[in-house]
């Protein structure tokens, strides 16, 4: 990242920092700043900065944002506004460290990554002599750092994937050699898993395609990836996926790939936009151009909506959304445009 505008700068000390975040909520959310966190004060500036652009907005946000409630919401937040300031170049913000030491192991990720240190899990689903699934089958695919989980939403049993296997897609995958990647955090981790995925398919089942695929995070990086290496997936979900660049030729082997996409994401997803910061290319949502899809974002009026990168990897959600009924109809809909 280069170096900010100098009428940027004069905001990165903390106590001018302070100043603007005050500035900007007694102008855009009607309120003074008392060192607290208000979901409805922090949507307030997410509309403003949604438009306007303005990077005196985000910086703002970003600083009002890593005073929430929420760990893992700070921790992005937190772990943006180093980046944005470009105080991840020094020792890392008091919020990661203590991210560091959460007791979730997706915050602790997330803080790890911002820092700038690598983390990894380990290698995805080994051999098995079980016999195959005759036709395709469904899959969820979790995000990075999902494997360090105690319980996961993509796992067979799980809340969510009991739900969408009677709701919505009776073949999703439920034995115990369910698909898994390493969830690091790089490039290279997101590769190889989509060239597992494509192994574990042909372990699993003799279609040569996938059906169904729910991906959380960077697991649709991974759902994507695949696709750009020529393998077919009838229906993708992506849950908060950050939109990574892609080449021109990528994104339209992908298009030739996938016969229905729905995107579901909340407003101003923090460790999306934590992604977008430190990898500038990227975006928090897909260009429909280059990816035609169904967009779901979780309505202004429900704070759950808001910042939030779990909310559409948690069941009651699903139910109360009635989101399974969009993936229904969405996949009727596959061939007949």
């Amino acid at each position: 990242m280069g170096p900010a505008p100098p009428q940027l700068e004069e905001w990165f000390e903390e106590n001018r920092l302070d100043d603007l975040t005050d500035q900007a909520l007694r102008h855009h959310a009607g309120t003074s700043w008392d060192g607290g966190f208000d979901p409805d004060a922090a949507a307030a500036l997410w509309e403003e900065l949604n438009a306007t652009h303005l990077p005196t907005t985000l910086l703002a946000l970003l600083n009002y944002a890593q005073r929430s409630d929420q760990r893992l919401e700070s921790v992005a937040a937190a772990g943006s506004l180093a980046i944005v300031t470009g105080r991840q170049t020094s020792a890392p913000p008091e919020t990661l460290l203590l991210g560091l030491e959460s007791a979730d192991p997706l915050t602790r990720g997330v803080a790890a990554a911002l820092a700038g240190w690598e983390t990894a899990g380990p290698s995805s689903s080994g051999d098995t002599a079980r016999e195959r699934i005759v036709g395709p089958t469904s899959v969820p695919i979790h995000g990075t750092w999902g494997l360090v989980t105690d319980t996961g939403w993509h796992k067979p049993h799980s809340p969510l994937h009991d739900h969408l296997r009677s709701s919505v897609t009776p073949n999703l995958y439920s034995d115990d050699t369910y698909f898994v990647w390493s969830g690091e955090y790089s490039e290279q981790g997101r590769a190889d898993g989509a060239r597992d995925l494509a192994l574990w398919r042909d372990l699993v089942s003799d279609a040569g395609w996938l059906d169904t695929v729910y991906a959380h995070s960077h697991g649709g990086n991974v759902a994507l990836s695949s696709l750009a290496n020529g393998n077919q997936i009838k229906m993708l979900v992506l849950l908060h996926t950050p939109a990574i660049h892609r080449s021109d030729e990528e994104w339209a082997t992908i298009r030739g790939n996938v016969g229905g996409v729905i995107t579901m994401r909340t407003r101003m997803d923090l460790v999306v936009l934590g992604d977008s910061l430190r990898h500038f290319e990227n975006r928090l949502k897909f260009n429909p151009r280059k990816l035609p899809h169904f967009p779901v974002v979780g309505h202004w009026a429900h704070k759950d909506a808001w910042l939030s990168h779990a909310h559409y990897v948690t069941v009651d959600n699903w139910i109360t959304e009635d989101l399974a009924d969009i993936v229904r109809t969405r996949y009727a809909l596959i061939g007949r445009s």
